[in-house]
C-alpha cells in the first residue's frame, strides 16, 4: 500500500510539473532568413537578414512564456540560430548549437519551441554556423517581468537595444 501511495505522489508531482508548461502563454514568430545586398559603412555587401530586416526583429516575451520561432532558411547554406544567454526550461536541446540541433538545410524550415525561465533582461540571438554572425542574422531578445512580480524600479519611458560587433568587408564565406 505504501508503494502505491509513493507512486501516486510521484505521478501527481510530474503532472503538476508538466502543467506549468501547458498553461504558459505562447509567443509565436515566423522568420525568413535570406541574403540581401545592403550599403553599410560605405561598402555594398551581401548580408543575412531576417524578414528583410537588419538587425533582425526583436524577440519580445515575458518570463515563463513559451517561445515558438519557425525559421525558413532561404540561404544557399545550412543555418542554425542560438539564443545567447537564455536558459531554456526543460529542453536545452533547442539552444541552436551544432551537436544539439541539426542545421536547417537550404530551402527547409525548423521550428524552435522552448520556454524561457524566470530571467528578465536583454539578450540576443545570432547564427551559430559557418561564421554567419559576421554577415548579420542577429537581433535582440527582451524578456520582461510578469505583471505579478514587482520590480524595484520604475518602468522605463522607452527601451533601446544596442548590438555591438565586428564588421567585415570580406564575405563571411571567405
Amino acid at each position: 500500500m505504501r508503494h502505491v501511495v509513493v507512486e501516486v505522489l510521484v505521478l501527481t508531482f510530474l503532472v503538476v510539473l508538466d502543467m506549468s508548461y501547458a498553461f504558459a502563454p505562447i509567443v509565436s514568430y515566423q522568420w525568413v532568413v535570406s541574403y540581401s545586398q545592403r550599403s553599410i559603412l560605405g561598402g555594398n555587401k551581401q548580408i543575412i537578414v531576417i524578414n528583410d530586416m537588419f538587425p533582425g526583429p526583436i524577440l519580445n516575451a515575458t518570463a515563463n512564456d513559451i517561445i515558438i520561432v519557425n525559421i525558413f532558411n532561404n540561404l544557399n547554406e545550412p543555418f542554425l540560430m542560438t539564443w545567447n544567454g537564455l536558459q531554456l526550461r526543460k529542453n536545452s536541446w533547442q539552444d541552436g548549437v551544432r551537436g544539439t540541433n541539426c542545421p536547417i538545410l537550404p530551402g527547409t524550415n525548423w521550428t524552435y519551441s522552448f520556454q524561457v525561465k524566470d530571467q528578465i533582461g536583454s539578450y540576443f540571438y545570432f547564427p551559430s554556423l559557418l561564421l554567419q554572425k559576421a554577415a548579420g542574422g542577429y537581433g535582440s531578445i527582451r524578456i520582461n517581468t510578469p505583471e505579478l512580480v514587482p520590480v524595484p524600479f520604475p518602468t522605463p519611458d522607452s527601451e533601446y537595444d544596442i548590438l555591438v560587433g565586428d564588421w567585415f568587408y570580406a564575405d563571411h564565406t571567405d
